[in-house]
């Protein structure tokens, strides 16, 4: 759902299978390429978006926040909450964030790192020095869709892990909910976001980008 965001970002990927030896994504058949072809012909979307947040570090705060979410060709995305409270202002720039693979190139030194025949693990090495180490993704073989991002932090040494399912519409795969988990020190939280009354393939201004 994180990566360049202000909020820290959430994902963990299991080692499932045998380790095969790194090699570029795309190297081993053709599960990157299919990765990149998933949702075609989706050009845009709007959805109504809940977010319930459970902090387990002062202030401890739950609240749970209302809004709405858009898509646009190639990569734009944003969230509109009802109320922008200072947490909801972090929250608009990760809720339902998922990296397009065709970018991985741009960011990453990008290798697949196995296969067990029902999911496949890569890692995403930051080309350039930032917060981010690295980033382990877990893609469904049959979808070749994104279930699991995990991000590891640098300085800190913590992680924010976000997993995700999906709805089929119209041919699509569109986020379902997406639950993620932030531990780095100091801030703690889990956060489940649930997607819902998907409009495909309408028109979306871009005005509502910009503060995105």
């Amino acid at each position: 759902m994180m990566i360049r965001r202000t909020f820290a970002l959430l994902s963990g990927a299991a080692f499932l299978g045998l380790a095969v030896p790194a090699s570029p994504a795309g190297a081993q058949d053709d599960l990157y390429g299919r990765m990149q072809r998933v949702n075609s012909g989706l050009n845009s979307y709007q959805a109504d978006v809940t977010v319930a947040i459970q902090l387990h570090t002062f202030p401890y705060l739950s609240p749970t926040l209302e809004g709405k979410a858009f898509f646009k060709r190639p990569d734009r995305s944003a969230v509109q909450f009802q109320a922008v409270p200072a947490l909801a202002g972090q929250l608009k720039k990760v809720v339902g964030q998922i990296e397009p693979p065709s970018d991985w190139p741009k960011l990453y030194d990008v290798s697949q790192t196995s296969d067990d025949g029902a999911n496949a693990l890569f890692k995403l090495v930051r080309k350039k020095n930032g917060r981010i180490d690295h980033v382990d993704v877990k893609v469904d073989d049959k979808t070749a869709t994104v279930s699991e991002m995990t991000y590891f932090y640098k300085d800190s040494g913590g992680t924010i892990k976000f997993t995700n399912t999906y709805d089929q519409i119209a041919g699509n795969f569109v986020l379902k909910q997406q639950t993620g988990k932030v531990d780095i020190p100091h801030y703690n939280a889990d956060v489940s976001s649930t997607f819902a009354n998907y409009k495909i393939n309408v028109p979306v201004d871009d005005k509502v980008f910009q503060d995105s």
